[in-house]
């Protein structure tokens, strides 16, 4: 279960637009898929002989994985309308879980037997900001205003064209946005939201 939840945030990523998201959760991916068949070698098999390398082996992997899966749902996450803050706790999210999973990774692969300080001071640090830096991002674009919606004072020439020229064109850019927002796999709902809030208003000031 832990695999396949770990390996479904790669495998989101890999509909994203983005390149590297895409790179990033078909490494997601198949790092999750050998962590399983390892974890189940492991488990199952009879041979004895090498029983520490493959245990090994398998925790470089998982933590490869899992640190994979948390930088796909960070990158996944970013929108257009993210504050420089925001793209910049995003980063650092990611940064720290690159530089923590390393360090764990150097353990579990033994290449240091031992770890003196200061460096248990600088992993307990890191790994804390690496904790808040995951959890700001989500929490500041809910506290960010929605855009105000526009208020429209429908107004008309002589031939009366101009006013439906208007309206057509302000309905045709928000359809568009609520069509791209829609086809973007993230949660997007909020923003498809504040366009029909937007578009609702807009009709309602030529109603009136």
């Amino acid at each position: 279960a832990l695999c396949s939840a770990v390996a479904s945030t790669g495998a989101a990523a890999r509909l994203r637009p983005s390149q590297t998201l895409q790179t990033l959760g078909t490494l997601t991916v198949l790092a999750s898929v050998a962590s399983f068949l390892i974890l189940a070698i492991g488990l199952w098999g009879d041979d004895e002989a090498g029983s520490e390398g493959l245990w090994r082996t398998f925790a470089c992997v998982a933590v490869l994985a899992i640190a994979c899966s948390h930088a796909c749902a960070m990158l996944g996450a970013t929108r257009r309308a993210d504050t420089d803050s925001i793209r910049l706790l995003t980063r650092s999210a990611v940064g720290f879980g690159a530089f923590d999973s390393a360090s764990v990774i150097l353990l579990a692969a033994g290449i240091f037997d031992s770890v003196e300080e200061p460096w248990p001071r600088i992993f307990g640090a890191t790994l804390v900001l690496l904790v808040l830096t995951s959890i700001l991002p989500s929490i500041l674009r809910r506290m960010q205003a929605p855009a105000a919606p526009p208020t429209v004072a429908p107004t008309t020439n002589g031939a009366g064209g101009s006013a439906d020229e208007f309206l057509a064109s302000a309905v045709v850019r928000i359809a568009d946005r609520i069509d791209a927002l829609n086809s973007d796999p993230g949660n997007r709902a909020p923003e498809i939201s504040a366009e029909v809030k937007r578009l609702k208003t807009l009709a309602q000031s030529f109603e009136n």
